[in-house]
C-alpha cells in the first residue's frame, strides 16, 4: 500500500509477481490522494516541529495539550498549515503491492488548502481547512499492464494535535468529503479498456473509502516524520526502508524496492540539490531464482528533461530518437548496478529506471520481472 502504513515482512521465497483483484488495484492507486499534500509538506519541513518544541520547551507541552487553551492550539495549527501552502507541486508518492514493493507513482500536480472560517471568533472553527488535491499516476497490474490515471479529492479536514514524550501527533479528521474522482486514462489490456467505466467507478469508491478515516502526521523531536492512516498515537510503528542506511551524515530521500516489469519504468526524485550538496545513489537489480537478471537503463536528468520525458512516455518515446533530446548526468544502459556520487549540481534531479523497449540503450529483451533496490541520499553542506 502507500507509504502511510507499516508493511509486512517480505517472504524470501515468494515469486516476483502479483495476483490482485480490481478492488486491490484501485485501493493501491488512490490511498495516496489523502496523504499527498500534507505528507510532502512535512517531509519538506520536518524541522518545524523541532523549532516549536525548542521554543516552548517540554514543560509547556502540557499547557499546549490542554483543551482549554484552544486559542493557542488554533494559532499553532494555522502556522503548520502555512508551511503546507508553500509546498510545491511535482512531488510523487509510491503505490505498492501486497509485499510493500513499489509498483507505480502518484504525482501531485495541484495541492491547495484554504481555511474554512478564518475570521470567526470560534477557535475550533479555525481548525477546519478545505483541501483540493489533483494529480496523475501510473502503476503496473499483472493483467492490465500499464494503468495510467488522473485522480483528485475535495475534502474538509479538522486538524488537531497533541505532544507526548517529545513526539507530536497531528490528526486530520475528515469532516466532509465534497467530491472524489478517479479516471483511468490508459490501460494496456484491451478488454479492460472496454470496461473503463467499471474501473473508474471502483476507483472513485476506493477514493471515498480511503479519505474518510483521515490520517495522522507523526513527528519526532529529531525531525523524523511519518504519516499513518487514521488516528494513531504511541502505538504507531514507522515503516523503515528495506536497505541499510550506511551514511548517517546524509538525508535519505529514497530507500526502497521497486518491482519492475518488462515494458515499464520507474523514477526516483525529485532530489532537491542546493549549493554545496552531494548526491549519492546506490542501486542493484536482481531477478527471481534461476532466471537471468535483466538490465535497466538509468538516466539522471534535471526537472525540465524529466518533464520532457514524461510528456513523451509511453507512446511517443519510440517515434524517433530525436524526440529524446535529453542531457543526462548519468546514462547507463543495460546495467545491473550503480554507485554514483556527485557534488556541484543544483536544482531538482530525477533518476529514471527504464525497462521499456524504447530505452536509450535499446536493451536486450529479457521479460523476467526484477527487483530494483535503491538508496538515494543527499549530504547537506
Amino acid at each position: 500500500m502507500a507509504d502511510a502504513a507499516s508493511k509486512s515482512a517480505r517472504e524470501p521465497g515468494r515469486r516476483l509477481g502479483m495476483r490482485w483483484s480490481t478492488r486491490m488495484l484501485m485501493l493501491l492507486a488512490v490511498l495516496v490522494l489523502i496523504v499527498a499534500g500534507f505528507g510532502v509538506a512535512f517531509r519538506l519541513r520536518p524541522d518545524l516541529f523541532v523549532e516549536v518544541k525548542a521554543h516552548y520547551g517540554s514543560l509547556v507541552s502540557a499547557f499546549i495539550n490542554a483543551p482549554e487553551n484552544e486559542a493557542v492550539r488554533a494559532q499553532l495549527i494555522e502556522t503548520l498549515v502555512g508551511v503546507y501552502r508553500e509546498t510545491p507541486a511535482g512531488k510523487s508518492l509510491a503505490l505498492r503491492d501486497e509485499q510493500g514493493r513499489v509498483v507505480g507513482r502518484f504525482r501531485i500536480e495541484r495541492a491547495e488548502v484554504s481555511q474554512v472560517a478564518r475570521e470567526t471568533d470560534d477557535p475550533k472553527a479555525r481548525r477546519r481547512f478545505f483541501v483540493d488535491l489533483m494529480g496523475q499516476g501510473e502503476m503496473w497490474h499483472e493483467s492490465g499492464g500499464r494503468v495510467r490515471f488522473d485522480g483528485g479529492a475535495k475534502v474538509t479536514y479538522e486538524i488537531d494535535f497533541h505532544i507526548e514524550h517529545l513526539t507530536v501527533y497531528t490528526h486530520f479528521t475528515c469532516i466532509k468529503l465534497h467530491s472524489a474522482t478517479f479516471n483511468a486514462t490508459h490501460v494496456d489490456n484491451f478488454l479492460a479498456r472496454l470496461f473503463s467505466s467499471v474501473v473508474n467507478d471502483a476507483g472513485t469508491r476506493a477514493v471515498e473509502e480511503s479519505i474518510r478515516p483521515g490520517f495522522t502526521i507523526v513527528t519526532r523531536d529529531d525531525g523524523e516524520s511519518w504519516l499513518a492512516m487514521g488516528r494513531v498515537g504511541r502505538e504507531f510503528v514507522p515503516r523503515k526502508g528495506p536497505n541499510p542506511e550506511t551514511d548517517a551524515d546524509c538525508d535519505t530521500i529514497s530507500n526502497d524496492v521497486t518491482l519492475l516489469q518488462y515494458g515499464f519504468r520507474d523514477y526516483l526524485g525529485p532530489f532537491e540539490m542546493y549549493d554545496g550538496d552531494e548526491l549519492r545513489l546506490t542501486l542493484d537489480v536482481s531477478a527471481p531464482p534461476g532466471q537471468e537478471t535483466p538490465g535497466v537503463d538509468l538516466l539522471l536528468v534535471n526537472e525540465s528533461d524529466f518533464r520532457r520525458y514524461e510528456a513523451l512516455y509511453p507512446h511517443a518515446l519510440g517515434k524517433g530518437t530525436e524526440k529524446l533530446e535529453l542531457s543526462p548526468l548519468i546514462e547507463n544502459t543495460n546495467t545491473r548496478s550503480l554507485r554514483f556520487t556527485r557534488e556541484g549540481i543544483k536544482g531538482n534531479y530525477y533518476l529514471i529506471i527504464d525497462r521499456t523497449p524504447f530505452g536509450r540503450g535499446n536493451q536486450v529483451v529479457n521479460k523476467a520481472p526484477c527487483e530494483v533496490r535503491y538508496y538515494g541520499r543527499i549530504r547537506r553542506r
